[in-house]
């Protein structure tokens, strides 16, 4: 997560650094995406490496990063089978195994859009990018890595789309209501490890039945909203991974707000093993032109004019806001029975889509 307006080409940025994927995955892989170039695809290769190309069909040549749609995964990957306890070489007494869910995909999949906005796409943005690369070396080296930013940035977006391709067991999900405890976590990971019996009713009992299970396979834990985590929660991760072994270890991604970078931060136990950290923050006016364009077919041939007005008056350069307000579009103009979107429609998008608060600031700070 496409047929722009006609403008000239935006200016060419440095090609990315090569993307690896993990050495514990067998299946290979490729995503390609449609850039604003008619003719030129991106492929990310797991078969030689984990490479990252940029190809122009006419010229051959690699003209650098692009903002694009990534397609689907190739056709003939083959899923990873199933994986118990005594597949691996961990011994204990333990023989706790686990069945498949029966609508379990083979990989994780597209992530979804905010309100599932018909006809969205995923745009290519240097943060999804840096985020690919990112977690792509996260697991590769079997680390703990911090995404963090504001709300409705795309940072679990991001995540998730560059996972879409990893086996679906493999990537254990850890998602929260409200503030966890390290046993509320026992209890998640053991449903997502889909573990069968009853959990363990003993703390250390509990513990080391997670750290066997973790050592079979190379998982990748995502801590989602992981500013709701505690200290407490962050050391309990920490454990885990501490007591695993090299590619036995679970690769780890912290993905929350501010919060979780402050308390990551402020231990010096935790923050010297957090191996990559990644602030998103909101597209600039520039990136907002180049982006918004490729989001969705509404924006394409929008002129340059109304897509600033609507980052002016509210949208500024957080995907969320822009999901709602694109949301917003389309119902206007359906009842309108309009073709193309106006300043009169976006004009009422954004006032149905944010507080009369937000949207004054900016004239407000114009006129200080």
């Amino acid at each position: 997560m496409t047929t722009p307006r006609t403008a000239p080409d935006p200016p060419q940025a440095p090609t990315p650094p090569a993307a690896k994927r993990s050495a514990g995955e067998a299946t290979s892989c490729m995503a390609a995406w449609a850039t604003t170039r008619p003719r030129c695809t991106v492929r990310i290769r797991s078969e030689d490496g984990g490479t990252v190309d940029l190809d122009d069909h006419d010229t051959g040549r690699h003209p650098g990063t692009t903002h694009a749609q990534p397609a689907r995964p190739a056709p003939d990957s083959t899923p990873t089978a199933p994986t118990t306890l005594k597949d691996t070489h961990v011994t204990g007494t333990d023989t706790t195994q686990t069945t498949p869910r029966p609508d379990q995909d083979d990989v994780v999949g597209e992530p979804d859009f905010y309100l599932n906005l018909a006809d969205a796409r995923i745009v290519a943005t240097e943060a999804l990018l840096e985020a690919s690369e990112n977690i792509a070396d996260t697991i590769e080296a079997r680390a703990m890595s911090c995404i963090y930013g504001d709300a409705g940035l795309g940072k679990t977006f991001s995540v998730l789309a560059a996972l879409k391709e990893v086996s679906a067991e493999r990537v254990l999900l850890l998602q929260f209501r409200s503030r966890p405890t390290p046993r509320d976590i026992r209890q998640e990971l053991f449903t997502e490890l889909r573990l069968e019996g009853e959990p363990p009713s003993h703390p250390s009992e509990f513990d080391r039945l997670l750290k066997r299970t973790l050592a079979r396979k190379p998982y990748v834990l995502v801590c989602d909203e992981a500013q709701q985590f505690s200290r407490e929660c962050f050391e309990f991760v920490r454990h885990l991974w501490d007591t695993g072994q090299g590619k036995n270890r679970p690769a780890v991604l912290f993905v929350g707000g501010e919060e979780a970078y402050k308390t990551l931060y402020s231990e010096p136990s935790l923050a010297s093993r957090i191996y990559i950290w990644q602030e998103f923050a909101p597209m600039e006016a520039d990136e907002v032109q180049r982006n918004i364009p490729l989001f969705h077919p509404v924006w394409a041939n929008a002129s340059p004019d109304l897509i600033d007005y609507v980052y002016e008056e509210g949208a500024g350069g957080t995907f969320r806001v822009w999901s709602k307000i694109t949301y917003h579009v389309l119902e206007g103009m359906k009842r309108r029975g309009l073709e193309q979107v106006d300043e009169s429609i976006a004009r009422w998008a954004i006032r149905r889509a944010l507080p009369h608060r937000r949207r004054s600031r900016r004239a407000q700070q114009d006129a200080g």
